[in-house]
């Protein structure tokens, strides 16, 4: 009998679904055990956020407490660092200013990049041109390069085209480049992303599986999922047996066309389809909510089952003009929030333009569908005796501070330490520090990539490890 590897995929039927990681695997495998992969995610906030999201006080453990926006977090405080003072206007401005405009359509390009997007376009003499982000430089590093099936994902929610502010709609519209000239569009559609993870394309054999509400893409892996749970411990058994449920589970709100109103634009692959006035609000065919819980699910078992270490997340493209009014109106104080009469209203005109509370609230949402996020992530348990969570490093932040367009003070936080590599449970003010000092610690102190430089400053500041963020 074929002795368990660390990881186990169940097939048939042009079906790969990965496993989790089982403590039997552990107990049959080579008694040389290897580290426990590490993983980034990139959730990008559109917007910015209000200026509540920062704590009232930098510490570390009790010495600090998360803000009435970041509340959401309150289960993972000590997993969390929120890092105020980054700035991201080095890259456009010799004498270090804060203002880049049209700032929605030239901000989301740096976040990952740290560059100017447009001397990029100069150079190349390509109109959807970038320097290269972050999360490809780690996926394409042999340390991560090969590992998984899938060396990195692009999802995101938007449901309309966002306005591009008269820039090129890839600067916006996705966060992740792959070359120069290469942006890496995000998949929004969840039926798309689980075919991808469970390794069938979409006219493959098990695609009609998933049209039938009465099959199951694990209908072609039964039996070899009887063979692997026969070989499994008592206890690992109904750990496989949960993860089991939780692909059906996932695999039925997409048969059950949940985020139906969801398809692909053929001329841009990975972007819905935008009636007159865009998917703007919820409908009886699409609920905002459900579309994030669902690609969150798909996300967290991605993660677990190992099919990739690198994502980037993007809540919705920059400049979103969705409408809120399926979220209740809260009021903000400094730690605290309550809710009140009244509903959100659209994020940029009515968010962003608007009252502190209405701004504070749509991005009080989000951060609580993040946190739910995590947390899946903080239930997987690990080989080395964390979790998923605890060997990733979750990055949530946005392109500029918020209502003032600004580069200065970005929203910013870590959850998860990098397999022990940082600090946690601390709000680290820096003052004024580029944000590519933050990519740079990420990349050499946690991940090892070796990177001599990135990103650009102009102001003429050199790069440098964040000693802060470092248990080390």
């Amino acid at each position: 009998m074929t002795r368990l590897s660390r990881r186990a995929v169940l097939r048939g039927a042009g079906v790969a679904l990965a496993l989790p990681w089982f403590e039997s695997f552990a107990g049959r495998a080579s008694a040389k055990v290897s580290p426990a992969p590490k993983r980034y995610v990139a959730i990008f906030i559109p917007n910015g956020a209000p200026d509540l999201w920062q704590p009232p006080a930098a510490g570390v453990g009790q010495n600090w407490q998360l803000s009435s926006v970041l509340e959401p977090l309150s289960a993972l405080k000590s997993k969390t660092t929120v890092i105020s003072g980054l700035e991201n206007g080095s890259p456009f401005n010799a004498d270090g200013g804060s203002s880049v405009q049209p700032s929605h359509g030239r901000l989301p390009a740096a976040w990952l990049s740290c560059v100017n997007a447009e001397l990029i376009r100069q150079k190349t003499g390509v109109p959807d041109a970038n320097g290269i982000s972050v999360d490809q430089i780690i996926a394409a590093h042999p340390s991560f390069a090969g590992k998984t099936v899938v060396p990195s994902l692009q999802i995101g929610l938007s449901t309309v085209h966002s306005n591009c502010d008269g820039t090129p709609c890839a600067w916006s519209r996705s966060v992740s480049w792959d070359t120069e000239t290469t942006p890496m569009y995000k998949t929004v559609d969840p039926t798309t992303l689980f075919n991808q993870l469970v390794g069938a394309g979409p006219g493959g054999p098990d695609a009609g599986l998933r049209r039938d509400a009465r099959r199951s893409v694990l209908d072609a892996v039964r039996e070899s999922a009887a063979l692997t749970r026969a070989r499994l411990s008592a206890h690992d058994k109904l750990r496989m047996d949960e993860f089991v449920d939780s692909v059906r589970s996932v695999e039925k709100k997409v048969v059950d066309g949940i985020i139906s109103s969801c398809p692909t634009i053929p001329s841009k692959p990975n972007f819905p389809v935008v009636l007159p006035d865009g998917m703007r609000q919820d409908t009886g065919a699409y609920k905002k909510s459900v579309h994030f819980d669902l690609m969150n699910e798909l996300l967290a078992l991605a993660l677990q089952c190992d099919q990739t270490r690198v994502a980037t997340y993007m809540l919705e493209d920059e400049r979103s003009e969705y409408v809120y009014d399926f979220v209740q109106k809260r009021h903000f104080e400094a730690l605290t929030s309550v809710p009140v009469p009244g509903v959100a209203p659209e994020w940029h005109s009515g968010g962003q333009s608007g009252s502190p509370d209405d701004f504070a609230t749509i991005v009080h949402w989000h951060v609580g569908k993040v946190a739910e996020f995590c947390q899946r992530l903080a239930g997987m348990p690990e080989d080395n005796g964390q979790s998923v969570l605890d060997n990733s490093i979750v990055f949530l932040g946005a392109a500029m501070h918020g209502q003032d367009h600004s580069t200065a003070n970005l929203p910013s936080l870590l959850v998860g330490s990098g397999g022990g590599a940082l600090k946690t449970d601390q709000h680290l003010a820096l003052g004024h520090r580029p944000l590519r000092d933050l990519h740079f610690t990420l990349m050499n102190s946690v991940y090892g990539l070796g990177v001599a430089d990135f990103g650009v400053d102009l102001t003429g500041a050199p790069i440098a490890i964040i000693d802060q963020l470092l248990t080390g």
